[in-house]
């Protein structure tokens, strides 16, 4: 691993210290994602109000949107397709990849590999000490399709949201 030993202090005197590469991830995890709490805030049986919107499947004009708001060098997963050929490529992809995307909707799918993330950690630059678990930072491996159909979905509920009046004024995105 090329994460050194991590030391946890009581002020300025080392305490305890993560060795192994299972040590650091356990601390690098507790770091990043805090437990979850001990009860839900939602209580039992919750009455919610009717949609306040019709759900309808993502246009192609909201694809080209979300491609154009992607990040070209933004990394994904490994086996990916790469942000820069969803972002340079819309035009030639929508006639073929949009009416799949609008299908998974359609049959009620999610493919199982889409959901799956890598995390890698790198160091947050300029921090005077890389031995303790703050002066990292998570980042998130995901696959470009899915990310461009989240995109696609979020530019479509916040829309949504905006007509139906529920988010607040000075609300973006």
């Amino acid at each position: 691993s090329r994460i050194p030993p991590l030391v946890q202090r009581a002020g300025r005197m080392p305490v305890t210290t993560a060795e192994t590469d299972e040590e650091k991830s356990d601390w690098l995890r507790a770091e990043f994602f805090p437990p979850p709490m001990p009860v839900s805030s939602v209580p039992p049986n919750p009455v919610y109000p009717p949609p306040a919107w019709e759900w309808s499947p993502v246009s192609d004009d909201l694809l080209r949107r979300a491609a154009d708001k992607m990040k070209p060098y933004k990394a994904t997963f490994p086996d990916s397709i790469p942000n820069c050929v969803i972002k340079e490529c819309t035009n030639l992809l929508i006639p073929f990849v949009g009416p799949i995307l609008r299908s998974l909707d359609d049959l009620e799918h999610f493919p199982e590999d889409w959901a799956e993330l890598r995390i890698p950690v790198l160091r947050k630059p300029g921090k005077p000490d890389y031995d303790v678990p703050g002066a990292y930072r998570p980042i998130a491996l995901t696959k470009g399709l899915a990310r461009w159909l989240y995109g696609a979905k979020d530019l479509q509920q916040v829309a949504e949201a905006e007509i139906a009046g529920i988010l607040p004024r000075n609300q973006f995105g």
